[in-house]
């Protein structure tokens, strides 16, 4: 989020209560179904897009892919189960032993074993074996399983319940490792202790990297601090994972976050002022290199409804770093190559100094610190604060993406803003907000199709637009607008969803030497509606002529105004 001048800001909020400056409070798209353009008359029955394409994975082609991640590459070399019901373990070739205080061994090579104890805060796995180990879980624990492995092992999840006590549902203290997988068929649920002796910050806290997947169910409750916490990297490799905070952050991890299929769904509904929750956090730290601090998403659902920021790669050099070098610095980048996103973040923006610092909340859609790059996927953002916000450059590549902030701007960067292709629809608040921000720096379009409306929009840049693009005043919300040429094609059409000072528009279909007049109040039809942006074959009837302008160079303004 900017920081702009608090008294700007208050003056907007001012405006937003105010019944005559325009935008109804039900202007938020986020009620209509996904694809439909609204429920206006003037729309014509069309296809919508189909979200469920953009869920397949294309993880083997991003630069984070690593098939050492993948647990069907993995070998075990035993097998070993724990039924927590009923207090035993086994070897998968051995006898069924109860498990004590004093602690049974089922495992022995050489000088090395396996150990499971019972302790006052749960039951512990300590393995000292040079081997992968796969635990087969099943039951009911009261308590905490805290595993320690000399080697990267496997926590098969079959019908497990783990209630942690006075600490975490999972206290993985090895920094191997770990493949969390939840068997198919089954539902699995980890909870922590709101109140705890063991320090550990999550209800599934671990030291190492942490690999989740399966074909089951995963239910991770936190109401300590975060939900799922890593040391190093988190991915996400299938499963239906659903997380729900209380407190802090649903997803956290210091070197990076991958999310390469499966479900997630997230609900962070904490409001501690300052500190509250975000969805999917990767925080960074100085000493982990450039190669460290990103998030990736290559395909699957994730669904995030936040307090705070949803999406978020957050080290700050500006706030965080603490040595002049940069080589050791974390690289909090973002890349979306595939997958389907659904975010909505509740919290309302603030930012103020104290005699401790400053004090914000900035409830941001996706968020990187570095740079933002969106190559393919279907994205729905609902934000109070800024749908997307890169520190560096963003760039466009691909895509449905559909972006609407309540009190900010749509699409903020401060850096270089690059439109190649794609789909998408902005919607920013009043000026000083809008549709596209990148203050000075670069705005380039060279593809796509796309809208943007608000308050003011970021200028684009001469000599880095290549396609033809248009800049319009206000129209009439809930009307259907169209360019239309004096022969009849219709270049560009769109329900407008809310009131507006300043409409920027693009398309392949808008042609140098052609005159156009904008029409309003008719009927669109086309092969596909993407949030009332009318997509291939076009056509529009009936509607009021309104003005009309030749496209004689890549930028053409006739209406609204620049930040």
């Amino acid at each position: 989020m900017k920081k702009k001048l608090l008294l700007v800001f208050m003056i907007c909020l001012i405006c937003l209560s105010c019944s005559g400056c325009g935008s109804d409070s039900d202007s938020n798209d986020s009620g209509t179904s996904e694809g439909s353009s609204s429920s206006d008359s003037s729309t014509n029955a069309s296809a919508v897009i189909e979200p469920a394409s953009f869920a397949t994975s294309v993880a083997k082609t991003a630069r984070t892919y690593d098939a050492d991640d993948i647990v069907e590459n993995a070998s075990f070399d035993y097998i070993i189960n724990i039924d927590f019901s009923e207090n035993t373990v086994q070897l998968s070739s051995g006898d069924v032993m109860t498990i004590t205080t004093v602690g049974v061994t089922p495992l022995t090579v050489g000088s090395t074993d396996v150990t499971v104890a019972h302790t006052d805060d749960g039951i512990t796995i300590q393995s000292t074996v040079n081997a992968n180990i796969r635990y087969n879980l099943t039951g009911t624990l009261a308590g905490t399983l805290t595993v320690s492995s000399a080697n990267l092992y496997q926590l098969y999840l079959n019908t497990v319940t783990i209630n942690g006590s006075a600490g975490p549902a999972l206290d993985l203290e090895s920094s191997e490792k770990v493949f969390i997988v939840a068997a198919s068929g089954t539902t699995n649920t980890l909870t922590d202790s709101a109140t705890r002796s063991m320090t550990m910050k999550a209800a599934v806290y671990g030291n190492g990297p942490m690999i989740i997947g399966g074909e089951g169910t995963i239910n991770v409750r936190g109401s300590y601090k975060h939900g799922i916490f890593s040391e190093d990297y988190i991915r996400v490799d299938g499963a239906k994972l659903n997380v729900t905070v209380s407190a802090k952050d649903a997803v956290r991890s210091v070197n990076g976050f991958i999310f390469d299929e499966g479900n997630l769904t997230i609900s962070a509904t904490g409001t501690v002022k300052d500190d509250e929750s975000k969805g999917i956090i990767v925080e960074g730290a100085e000493g982990t290199g450039t190669n460290q601090g990103y998030i990736v998403v290559n395909g699957g659902y994730i669904t995030i409804t936040s307090v705070g920021k949803a999406i978020t790669a957050g080290w700050d050099i500006d706030e965080d770093a603490t040595t002049s070098s940069t080589s050791d610095d974390p690289d909090p980048y973002v890349i979306i190559n595939n997958g389907v996103i659904t975010i909505t973040t509740t919290g309302t923006p603030y930012e103020y100094m104290t005699a401790g610092g400053t004090v914000s909340c900035s409830p941001e859609g996706i968020e990187a610190k570095s740079d933002l790059t969106i190559n393919n996927g279907y994205l729905i953002i609902n934000t109070t604060d800024d749908a997307m916000n890169s520190g560096n450059a963003m760039t466009i590549n691909g895509g449905y993406i559909y972006c609407n902030s309540s009190v900010n701007d749509a699409v903020d960067t401060n850096g270089k803003f690059t439109i190649n292709g794609g789909v998408m629809v902005a919607i920013g608040s009043r000026a000083p907000e809008g549709p596209f921000d990148c203050d000075v720096n670069t705005f380039a379009v060279n593809g796509g199709t796309f809208v943007g409306i608000g308050g003011t929009v970021s200028r684009p840049t001469a000599g880095y637009v290549t396609q033809n693009l248009v800049v319009l005043g206000s129209l009439t919300k809930g009307s259907t607008m169209a360019l239309k040429a004096g022969s009849g094609s219709v270049a560009f059409a769109f329900t407008i969803p809310q009131s507006y000072a300043t409409m920027i528009i693009s398309s392949p279909e808008i042609d140098t030497g052609t005159k156009y007049t904008v029409y309003t109040g008719g009927t669109a039809s086309a092969d596909n509606v993407f949030k009332g942006l009318y997509l291939g074959s076009l056509g529009y009837s009936g509607g009021t002529a309104g003005s009309s302008f030749t496209v004689s160079s890549k930028i053409t303004k006739i209406g609204g105004a620049y930040f």
